[in-house]
């Protein structure tokens, strides 16, 4: 009779072992997919706010705002590869040993450089074709409004986190 107590317990056991670790895995997985979300959530406040500053700083026309946006949006997207490309160099080259041998050491530091040349090619390319689309004073007041935006958010991180305090 203790026998078949002692499996019963061991089978009852087993199972609520079971469902514990599947209750775990799904907190997790739930608990990452809330992450991105909040992630998602916080990159379209932040696009949105920045359209809305770009828009008001360049004072764009509904004509020139209608050929803007898709040429602006794309470099975008184009900086933001060839910069995550440039982070990743960039990590391989602090992580790098000095004991690697010359050929590997100048392999890495001309794709490096190339990374920094990719960004530069994309920003001459797209500053022509914005060029064409809104006046130069335009295009200036754009770079000037892009770094205003950027000090702006930091602020605005700076001061949240402060207040959080």
């Amino acid at each position: 009779m203790k026998f078949i107590w002692k499996t019963i317990i061991n089978l009852i056991m087993k199972k609520i072992t079971i469902y514990l670790i599947l209750l775990v895995m799904l907190t997790g997985t739930t608990s990452v997919k809330a992450q991105r979300n909040k992630h998602e959530e916080r990159w379209e406040k932040y696009r949105s706010e920045k359209i809305a500053f770009l828009t008001s700083y360049l004072e764009l026309t509904p004509k020139e705002a209608q050929k803007f946006w898709p040429v602006y949006n794309e470099m975008e997207q184009e900086k933001w590869e060839a910069q995550k490309l440039r982070r990743e160099l960039g990590e391989k080259v602090r992580d790098a040993e000095e004991s690697l041998n010359d050929k590997e050491i100048t392999k890495l530091t001309r794709e490096f450089a190339g990374g920094m040349q990719k960004e530069a090619d994309i920003l001459i390319r797209y500053n022509e074709k914005l060029l064409k689309i809104i006046p130069p004073k335009k295009v200036l007041k754009l770079y000037k409004a892009e770094n205003e935006f950027r000090m702006y958010m930091i602020k605005k991180f700076r001061d949240r986190h402060r207040d959080e305090r």
